[in-house]
């Protein structure tokens, strides 16, 4: 079976290469008829990537959350989602896909170069609050890829308006700036609030497992940081009035930090959390 969650795992990330690669080929060249082959592989890599994980799921005896390699694939698995619910209600956004699926992919290529041996899950990691802890991480980082593709497409939208010439066929099907704005807020108010609830979650679990709420613990501070500058984003779009391109730009270099916080601590510091996804 484990061979076989493998297999799946594989052609998931073929399919999402595919899609990447069709996504990126419809906004330089500007074929917005090619888009229904970019989404219909990225559901059809979905629908290998849940098999993936569902089987792995059965052979380990728990969720997606032990090792680095199970972690990784679960933020790509909830990012895929996230992102076809956003496109399903919000059709013109659809070529966000050509940052949202790269990303995934990359995921996905990073996932495969860890130890894919089963772990048994240790008493510590039995817990509700684990994984709603995991589960609200997951969604705040897909929300916030989806809102990091939408800031994209302004800047893109935004710049081709600024142009002598008529506006492209192309970015005229794309939302109008004022409501990518608006969505770009919404995507970042709701990676937010579950950030929050991923923190409070965090805490109580910690409280179970080490005895405190909060210790320092660098996952736990830049897990903080990166709520403060999602913060810092919605004070200056609601409070001191910056909108459009500055927002934008502000949200795509904050997908750096919150890359680096969720994948790169571990690399960099030890701690608790990090001591749990060695492999």
């Amino acid at each position: 079976m484990a061979q076989i969650d493998w297999v799946l795992y594989l052609t998931s990330t073929t399919f999402y290469a595919i899609s990447s690669i069709i996504y990126i080929y419809c906004l330089v060249f500007k074929k917005e008829e090619k888009l229904k082959f970019a989404l219909g592989s990225a559901i059809i890599g979905l629908l290998f990537h849940s098999a993936s994980i569902a089987m792995r799921w059965i052979a380990t005896e728990h969720g997606p959350y032990i090792t680095m390699y199970e972690v990784l694939s679960k933020y790509a698995w909830f990012s895929v989602v996230i992102f076809l619910l956003a496109q399903y209600k919000y059709e013109k956004i659809k070529v966000a896909g050509f940052l949202v699926m790269p990303a995934v992919l990359l995921i996905m290529g990073a996932g495969s170069t860890y130890s894919r041996d089963i772990q048994l899950i240790p008493a510590s990691l039995r817990s509700y609050w684990l994984i709603a802890h995991v589960t609200f991480a997951n969604l705040a980082f897909g929300s916030l890829l989806v809102a990091t593709g939408i800031a994209a497409l302004y800047i893109l939208k935004e710049r081709n308006s600024m142009k002598k010439e008529p506006e492209s066929p192309f970015y005229k099907k794309l939302p109008e700036l004022k409501v990518m704005d608006e969505l770009m807020y919404q995507f970042v108010a709701a990676g937010i609030l579950f950030l929050s609830i991923m923190i409070g979650a965090g805490a109580i679990w910690a409280n179970q497992t080490w005895g405190r709420y909060w210790g320092w613990d660098p996952t736990e501070t830049w897990s903080l940081i990166v709520w403060s500058m999602y913060g810092i984003c919605l004070h200056l779009r609601m409070n001191v009035g910056w909108s459009g391109k500055r927002i934008a730009w502000y949200i795509i270099l904050s997908l750096f930090i919150l890359v680096f916080a969720l994948f790169g601590v571990g690399y960099v510091y030890s701690g608790l959390h990090t001591n749990y996804l060695t492999s």
